[in-house]
């Protein structure tokens, strides 16, 4: 990566040198191509994320997608000795939902049921946190 920028670095100083003696000829229009394609080149390679990294935040995302549907479980048991634990357990199944439609669109590359999943997602959130304030739906 260094030599390139050493490279571009050399070319940009044969234009100037080119320039300044007042010849204007097809190899200015060449390097300055050469050096627009190369900046091109280090850009792209600055903003791409290792496949190590893309590996654990999906990995991280199916273990939020697995604590909430473990959360649900849990407050369903508490819910049938308990009816105050419905209302968070609409939240999470919201936030489940929600989090299900993010790793079916990016990990699963499915494209079926995300808008299902979405839609679903957002109404029960709307209405657990209606039931916070005491709104029955």
């Amino acid at each position: 990566m260094s030599r390139n920028l050493e490279k571009v670095e050399e070319k940009k100083s044969n234009t100037k040198k080119s320039v300044a003696k007042g010849k204007k000829t097809a190899k200015k229009t060449s390097n300055t191509s050469a050096i627009k394609s190369s900046d091109k080149k280090v850009e792209k390679f600055d903003n791409s994320i290792t496949l190590e990294e893309a590996e654990s935040f999906y990995h991280i995302s199916l273990l939020a997608q697995t604590t909430c549907v473990v959360g649900v479980l849990f407050l369903t048991i508490l819910a049938i000795f308990e009816h105050s634990f419905t209302v968070p357990i609409e939240v999470l199944i919201g936030i489940t939902l929600l989090i299900m439609a993010f790793n079916n669109f990016k990990v699963f590359k499915r494209k079926g049921l995300t808008l299902v999943y979405l839609v679903f997602g957002i109404i029960c959130l709307i209405v657990g946190f209606l039931g916070y304030f005491g709104v029955n739906v």
